[in-house]
């Protein structure tokens, strides 16, 4: 009993510590691939995250949707993974708001919702991160 807590504590004990987009290709006019880079510090066993999800919202109105592969989390260790992901515009954002966006960027305008499935010895536990301030993720940009 005591060792299985121990493990659960553990995995509590994950941190994110860094993001950076590392590139951004479009891919026509409203969808996009990009290749972010994502700090873990894991002191727990490893672990799979699938079904990997977000949302991007700007005061509370969505304007993209991301999803990424399979990621093998690995056990003990502090280290930065290379995650590519897709995503595509949401269909009542025009191009000239996209333009107008990318020119009056404030983060602090910017939300992030993520969800997720953690695979842990054939175990699923659901993840799901709501409105984090995209200004909070890139303070912890290299």
């Amino acid at each position: 009993m005591l060792a299985g807590s121990c493990g659960v504590r553990k995995y509590k004990d994950i941190k994110i510590t860094s993001f950076a987009v590392e590139s951004v290709t479009p891919s026509g006019l409203k969808s996009l691939d990009a290749v972010v880079e994502v700090g873990i510090d894991n002191p727990a066993p490893a672990f799979n995250i699938m079904n990997l999800e977000a949302e991007i919202y700007r005061d509370s109105v969505h304007l993209a949707h991301f999803s990424a592969e399979n990621v093998a989390v690995e056990g003990r260790c502090d280290r930065l993974y290379k995650i590519p992901v897709s995503g595509e515009i949401d269909p009542a954002v025009t191009l000239l708001n996209l333009m107008l966006l990318a020119r009056n960027f404030r983060s602090e305008e910017y939300s992030v919702s993520v969800k997720a499935k953690a695979m842990i010895a054939g175990i699923g536990k659901e993840l799901a991160f709501d409105d984090i301030p995209l200004e909070r993720l890139l303070k912890n940009q290299k």
